[in-house]
């Protein structure tokens, strides 16, 4: 019975537009992640109660007659009322698309300057989405009440010329509130703050409430006296989602070890291993189960992908660097520091997850510390090279952060300062710039404990 309704369901949705359809083969959390990005979503939900909203006026007028029950003062007739929610109507309609005109225009040639991710941002903003659908609602609210007003034999109206007042002033509110809430998300620092508060939560929800209640820092028993067994990726794309609560639990159940060989973010070809599985139950293993837990899709999903939330901060900072911009770029610089600091006090980042029982059901390798660094200031030091405000402001940040992170990361941060000073042409500083990187060299040092090393840096950075 359940497989016959469940075969009905898949011949339904087929009628469905594309653009639908694909929500509908979702998991609830990619569902979710994906309704919150997209543009539709509130402006329907206010449309919706705009509907059952306008209803309450219409109702007070022509079911329950409010015009012969109130003084005059607040009656308006069939005619001034017409003309009052025509000129609203119109007003309203104008007020949304030259707001959005106007906004579309600024934020695209933003994002040419600094990111493409800007403009998906602000549309995906939650504040921005309930204002444009409040103009949205206001509209659709003048528009049925016209409809009605202009349908109507009655002569007076009462509600429906004061609700639509009401409205269209709460529009014009909104207007001036969407004016400030756009000049004050397009300042640079506020939209590298949200980036890195939408990076936090992702390490919040993936590494730590997901993740961290499983991971332990001993493999325990692997089952290396079993067979191993390979899953390829039967289609190309990126890993959008890993639902490791479940793959633990079936792993359990089914008495095995899955060890993942990409996590989420990585791109994968068909045919490319996926994950390898071993242990007493892997010959009877019903592999369909495990490759449903791994969602594969065209594009790189920010729900899991840690990696990605360094990326998109690294790539404002290169683009400020190439507009000439410092300041926007040591702000970011300072967000990513911070990022990292949180990342390393709140995950331990062990490669073992195990069920209740302290058995390891799932191997997976997430970023490290060095990834992240390498990933995030790694790429900047690129375009940095000739710019020895920019180098010394970023050994400055390291010398924040090793005062602040553990001490196993000390030698990773020492080394990743060491080779970029190998790398940076000595014709870059002049005098006085080389003594004030080495003065920022030999903190560095003292509290990363490489004292001994960094003399063969000051001679490196000697004059010829």
């Amino acid at each position: 019975m359940i497989k016959h309704k469940r075969k009905a369901f898949f011949m339904f949705i087929k009628f469905f537009p594309r653009s639908i359809r694909k929500y509908l083969h979702m998991t609830r959390r990619q569902r979710k992640h994906e309704v919150q990005l997209n543009l539709w979503m509130m402006p329907s939900l206010y449309i919706a109660g705009t509907i059952i909203l306008v209803a309450i006026p219409l109702l007070l007028d022509l079911y329950f007659d409010l015009p012969a029950k109130t003084t005059g003062f607040f009656n308006a007739s069939a005619s001034n009322t017409g003309t009052l929610v025509s000129a609203l109507v119109s007003g309203t309609l104008l007020l949304a698309a030259y707001t959005l005109n106007s906004i579309l225009v600024v934020l695209t040639s933003f994002s040419s300057e600094y990111s493409p991710r800007m403009l998906f941002n602000f549309i995906s903003d939650r504040t921005t989405q309930h204002i444009l659908g409040l103009f949205y609602g206001s509209f659709v609210f003048m528009l049925v009440s016209f409809l009605f007003v202009t349908n109507s034999s009655r002569d007076y109206f009462t509600a429906v010329p004061i609700s639509c007042t009401i409205v269209t002033l709460t529009a014009v509110i909104a207007f001036a509130i969407f004016v400030n809430h756009t000049t004050t998300w397009m300042q640079m620092h506020n939209i590298v703050d949200a980036m890195k508060s939408e990076s936090e939560r992702i390490i919040q929800t993936t590494l730590i409430d997901e993740l961290e209640p499983y991971r332990r820092d001993e493999p325990g028993y692997t089952f290396e006296d079993y067979p191993g067994y390979t899953y390829k990726a039967s289609n190309s794309g990126y890993i959008q989602l890993i639902n490791f609560v479940d793959m633990i639990k079936q792993a359990k159940e089914d008495d095995v070890i899955v060890r993942l060989d990409a996590k989420a973010g990585d791109f994968v070809l068909k045919g490319n291993r996926l994950f390898s599985y071993r242990g007493p139950g892997a010959q009877d293993l019903q592999i369909g189960k495990y490759s449903k837990m791994i969602q594969i899709g065209h594009k790189r999903s920010e729900i899991q992908d840690v990696d990605m939330s360094m990326n998109k901060l690294s790539e404002i900072a290169i683009k400020s660097i190439g507009n000439d911009d410092p300041t926007s770029a040591i702000n970011t610089f300072h967000q990513m520091a911070d990022l990292m600091i949180n990342m390393d006090a709140s995950t331990t980042l062990h490669p073992y997850l195990q069920d209740e029982d302290g058995q390891t059901r799932v191997v997976y390798n997430t970023v490290t510390f060095s990834t992240y660094l390498h990933e995030g200031f790694g790429r900047i030091r690129h375009y940095t090279q000739k710019d020895y405000l920019l180098i010394v402001e970023m050994i400055q940040i390291f010398i924040r952060m090793a005062d602040s992170i553990s001490e196993k990361n000390h030698s990773i941060i020492w080394e990743f300062v060491q080779d970029t000073i190998f790398h940076i042409p000595q014709t870059a500083f002049y005098r006085s710039d080389r003594i004030r990187l080495l003065h920022c060299l030999k903190q560095l040092a003292d509290v990363t404990g490489k004292e001994m090393d960094y003399y063969e840096l000051e001679r490196h950075l000697q004059p010829n």
